[in-house]
């Protein structure tokens, strides 16, 4: 088996962090939107959207709650 620890030549890795700055970047410096004071309405609307469907679905993901099943005659 070809031992890839040793076939891989680690050392511009090593030099391109070495190179990093040390402080770690702000989020606007990596293309994210800066967070603004107070309650951002449409996102707290849209995220409670998500958890609902997200929640919804693995409600009728169970067996038991399929809802075609409950119904038959």
């Amino acid at each position: 088996m070809i031992d890839l620890i040793h076939s891989i030549d680690f050392s511009p890795v090593i030099d391109f962090a070495a190179a990093l700055p040390a402080q770690q970047p702000h989020p606007s410096d990596l293309g994210l939107v800066k967070p603004s004071g107070g309650l951002q309405l449409i996102p707290a609307i849209f995220g409670l959207i998500a958890i609902i469907q997200v929640s919804q679905f693995h409600w009728y993901a169970r067996d038991k709650n399929d809802p075609t099943k409950r119904f038959q005659r």
